[in-house]
């Protein structure tokens, strides 16, 4: 009996020796499974040609905006035009009642003529008695009376030139005249209205008979925050585009207005557009991308970007073993990060669907990237397309 306990006992310490063995061969075996190295990619840090659109939202101006109200007091008698029609400079827009002016030019006329006869018969007069003062039949006194006489006839004849010549401007000015080649944008009043120049009949926002705009040109007014006054400057290239009008226009900047606004701290500023066509209306509101110098950043792609928005970072290959580099970074676009800090030209940051599995000390195996070297087989092949930074 006593036999038998022993060889129980014995048994038992056997078995309890053989799980241990088996334990410590499953603690290795996983150990060696951890330090099996993780497959990754390699992306470089490179330089690239980075150029940062510069936008600012506005609305198209023409190019010229006048308002025509009448030259000469009196009724509207008739309007030549209406809104939509495009006329040119010096077609008739519209006319003011002008027969009492044709009365007057028609007065001062006669009154020019009687002048002009008056003073030719004094001329007459003054060189008979210039003659005979020569001769002694004609006294000092006569012949300073002649002189007097022609200069007053002629100085009545230049009254009533300036007179009739007045009157005859006038006349003209009643009918109203396009200014410049354009389109006519309002129209006020109506036939029979009176209206007088000193009272606002000649511009203003409500106070006219017509609106005219000269939009051959157009431009876009846009207001740009001033923290960008100084990436651009006169003639800097830029993009304009339109709501309503499925196309953009190319364009540069004009004017930089030298006053910031103090309420939206932004600065105004205008880019031409050639509208020959007049497909650009004045008042769309218009969006603009303005274009500085490109500049050269350090580029990243936006996969091998690691952690949170307040704490970023990559992992690099150290020595066979994943490093973890703590990185600021700027978005570029949708694949790529300009690299503030933490990295530098030559680095390579890992990536690749392995890339969730790595911790700080991870043994790494380089691997290429399948999709790298596909694109860069494409960029290989005849006209095959590359694409530029923005």
């Amino acid at each position: 009996m006593r036999f038998s306990s022993v060889r129980a006992a014995g048994l038992v310490l056997a078995a309890a020796l053989t799980l241990a063995a088996c334990g410590d061969d499953a603690q290795e075996a996983q150990g060696e499974a951890a330090q099996e190295a993780v497959s990754v990619f390699a992306a470089p840090v490179t330089y690239a040609e980075l150029s940062e659109p510069v936008t600012g939202t506005g609305t198209i101006a023409a190019h010229k905006t006048t308002q025509m109200g009448p030259r000469v007091d009196g009724i509207i008698e008739e309007i030549f035009v209406r809104v939509g029609d495009r006329v040119k400079e010096g077609d008739p827009l519209f006319r003011t009642r002008d027969a009492e002016w044709k009365l007057k030019v028609s007065e001062l006329d006669s009154q020019v003529k009687l002048a002009t006869a008056e003073a030719h018969n004094m001329q007459k007069t003054f060189q008979r008695t210039a003659e005979l003062h020569e001769k002694g039949f004609a006294s000092n006194g006569k012949l300073d009376d002649a002189r007097a006489a022609r200069d007053a006839a002629n100085a009545k004849l230049g009254v009533a030139k300036a007179q009739y010549a007045t009157a005859q401007q006038m006349l003209d000015d009643c009918v109203v005249k396009a200014p410049f080649d354009g389109v006519i944008t309002r129209r006020d009043v109506d036939e029979g209205k009176f209206m007088a120049t000193r009272m606002g009949g000649m511009g203003g926002d409500s106070g006219g008979v017509l609106q005219i705009m000269k939009i051959d040109i157009v431009a876009a007014i846009v207001n740009v925050p001033e923290i960008y006054l100084s990436k651009f400057e006169v003639g800097t290239k830029g993009t304009i585009f339109l709501d309503g009008i499925d196309k953009s226009y190319d364009s540069y900047v004009v004017i930089i207005n030298d006053r910031i606004d103090p309420v939206t701290r932004s600065v105004e500023v205008r880019l031409p557009i050639a509208n020959e066509d007049y497909a650009v209306k004045p008042g769309l509101f218009a969006r603009a991308e303005i274009y500085p110098e490109p500049r050269k950043v350090l580029a990243l792609p936006r996969a091998a970007l690691l952690g949170t928005e307040a704490a970023r970072y990559v992992y690099v290959a150290e020595d066979g073993k994943a490093k973890r580099v703590p990185v600021t970074v700027r978005q570029i676009d949708a694949t790529r990060v300009e690299v503030l800090s933490g990295l530098k030209e030559g680095d390579a940051a890992l990536t690749g669907p392995n890339a969730a599995l790595l911790v700080e000390g991870t043994p790494v195996a380089l691997e290429k990237d399948p999709s790298a070297a596909a694109k860069q087989t494409m960029a290989g092949k005849p006209g095959a397309s590359k694409t530029a930074a923005p």
